[in-house]
């Protein structure tokens, strides 16, 4: 069960050609990419960079971290990982002081709450621009083997933003890209205010892309309501 009271950004799209990112990352080499998707879901493939040896791999992990709880004695499975407080958690830590990953996007869906309804909005870069999400990951084993997986880190919503949930992704450009992953002082964190933002727009569309399996471009259709 992916925990419900911290899930902010659950579903994306990531439509961008792998040569475009390889030509973004100069001595990138692709070790897996995975496909178009207009509404990824959790424990997908998506697309992410990471430096490893002073080189960028791009390559393709699976979104969500796991951890046993001891409490209710199962799995549990987390996407994203609040800015405020990934410092002290056991959980992040590690991940965050040695192993920032920016993940591939051009928009996410975000819910708003109107009178006990909850209406999908994309929320983008009009229209749907290469972004990216700052990211943290690690390797995992499961299912006997090992497998790279990838979180979001979120923070506040910026007040745009805010008329829809009061999270949101910790969202940037290319070039707050590299400074993130070269950014051993969390420079960016501090302030993670991207420059992007202020181009961000959003608008409703339809409640298809509650159902993962809806996956082409109707769900990235604006309706009215």
């Amino acid at each position: 069960a992916i925990i419900s009271s911290i899930i902010v950004c659950g579903r994306f799209i990531s439509t961008e050609k792998k040569v475009n990112i390889k030509k973004l990352f100069p001595n990138s080499k692709i070790v897996n990419y995975t496909n178009e998707s207009y509404n990824v879901s959790p424990s997908d493939l998506i697309n992410v960079v990471y430096e490893s040896d002073n080189n960028f791999l791009i390559d393709a992990f699976n979104w969500s971290y796991s951890f046993f709880n001891k409490q209710n004695n199962n799995t549990q499975f987390v996407i994203n990982a609040r800015i405020e407080t990934i410092n002290d958690k056991y959980l992040f830590k590690d991940s965050f002081v040695k192993r920032k990953c920016l993940i591939v996007a051009n928009g996410y869906y975000e819910w708003r709450k109107i009178d006990n309804q909850k209406q999908p909005y994309l929320i983008s870069i009009p229209r749907n621009e290469l972004l990216f999400f700052g990211a943290i990951w690690r390797i995992e084993i499961r299912n006997n083997k090992q497998t790279n997986v990838a979180c979001i880190i979120t923070k506040a919503a910026n007040q745009k933003l805010s008329y829809i949930h009061d999270r949101m992704p910790l969202i940037m450009s290319h070039n707050e890209g590299l400074s993130f992953l070269n950014d051993n002082n969390n420079n960016f964190l501090k302030k993670n205010q991207s420059i992007i933002e202020d181009d961000i727009d959003y608008y409703p569309v339809s409640k298809i892309v509650n159902n993962p399996k809806n996956n082409d471009v109707n769900c990235l259709k604006e309706i009215t309501l």
